[in-house]
């Protein structure tokens, strides 16, 4: 499991989780560095599971966060 986050790592060392809307549709998904984690249809599940992801990624040794981007807004939520 360290390996796979590992290789998601930012340059940063960090990895970061990032939740948003899509673009063509109204599913949620979250993306590590430019590839999709994962896509769901409302906001509050994809916020649960980058935080569970993030901390099995910190569980395993390696940085993690957290960020939702809404329509007009980014913030930092783990």
């Amino acid at each position: 499991m360290s390996a796979d986050f590992a290789r998601e790592a930012q340059p940063s060392g960090t990895m970061k989780f990032r939740v948003s809307q899509s673009g063509r549709t109204s599913r949620w998904v979250i993306t590590i560095g430019g590839s999709i984690y994962g896509a769901y249809l409302d906001k509050e599940q994809a916020l649960l599971d980058a935080v569970d992801a993030a901390r099995a990624a910190l569980q395993a040794g390696c940085d993690a966060q957290v960020w939702i981007r809404d329509r007009s807004s980014a913030a930092w939520v783990f």
